[in-house]
């Protein structure tokens, strides 16, 4: 794929994100100096110089944006219900151990799965600062019959002057799927865009590191995922086009990322 600096993403409420980058990228990584295409096979390529810890800094670093770029569309994608946290017990599971977190997760939600037909789902897990994981997950199509309210409430906490207190809210706790692996809440989805938000930062360097070679998160086949398309513009266009989208987004920011030597800026801007 040849180098682009500008991607359009159209999500399914056909709402848009432009990305407009200060440097050319490439499919699966940034454009540099030390790519080239190869004029036998017409495909481009990278030579790895310098010092190698930094490369492989490099590598997860993209592996990580990757994994969190993935998360993000499912989640702004698809439509949910059901935010859900959920715990290990030490005396039923070894919480620190990843592999272990994941085998015995896994069953539990393939019986929601087959107990709900029309389910959907996207669950990543957080590493506290203790090492300890436990795991988030946006649902919808459950079955009602699966879901229970506990009999509790929200608590939240309200911060005022001198000391902060807690209240109780109306919005109620409930379980669904009969986990027994430690304990679990789910809470209606209110507003997508903060569950988007929770969801996706929970990817995290930490996390990525603890989980080289394995699955980061787990979802179902039925989720939507959005358009991307990608062009090269050259200096003038895109000023222009940027310009114009400052005038018309409802969101933008400027991101810069650093990579070695090379610093590269986007613009994201929201329609």
């Amino acid at each position: 794929m040849e180098p682009y600096n500008v991607k359009v993403i159209t999500y399914p409420d056909l709402t848009r994100q432009y990305r407009v980058y200060y440097r050319d990228v490439v499919y699966k990584g940034y454009y540099r100096e030390d790519r080239f295409k190869n004029p036998f096979n017409d495909k481009w390529t990278k030579t790895i110089k310098g010092d190698l810890h930094k490369h492989y800094e490099h590598t997860a670093e993209v592996s990580m944006k990757r994994t969190k770029s993935k998360v993000y569309n499912y989640a702004r994608c698809n439509n949910w219900d059901w935010f859900v946290t959920l715990t290990f017990s030490p005396e039923k599971v070894n919480r620190y151990d990843y592999d272990e977190c994941i085998k015995k997760l896994k069953p539990w939600l393939d019986n929601v799965r087959r107990a709900s037909p029309g389910l959907s789902y996207l669950v990543v897990p957080e590493k506290h600062k203790d090492g300890a994981y436990h795991f988030h997950g946006l649902f919808s199509g459950l079955d009602d019959k699966q879901i229970v309210w506990t009999g509790k409430y929200v608590v939240k906490r309200i911060k005022g002057l001198g000391r902060s207190r807690f209240k109780r809210t109306d919005e109620k706790i409930y379980r669904f799927g009969s986990y027994r692996l430690g304990w679990m809440t789910a809470t209606r989805v209110k507003e997508k865009d903060r569950v988007t938000s929770y969801i996706t930062k929970y990817i995290t360097k930490e996390l990525c590191d603890s989980s080289f070679g394995r699955k980061r998160y787990w979802s179902s086949r039925n989720l939507l995922t959005p358009l991307e398309e990608v062009f090269h513009m050259d200096g003038t266009a895109r000023f222009v086009l940027s310009d114009e989208l400052g005038e018309c987004s409802k969101f933008k920011k400027i991101s810069t990322v650093q990579y070695g030597e090379m610093t590269q800026s986007v613009e994201i801007f929201d329609l």
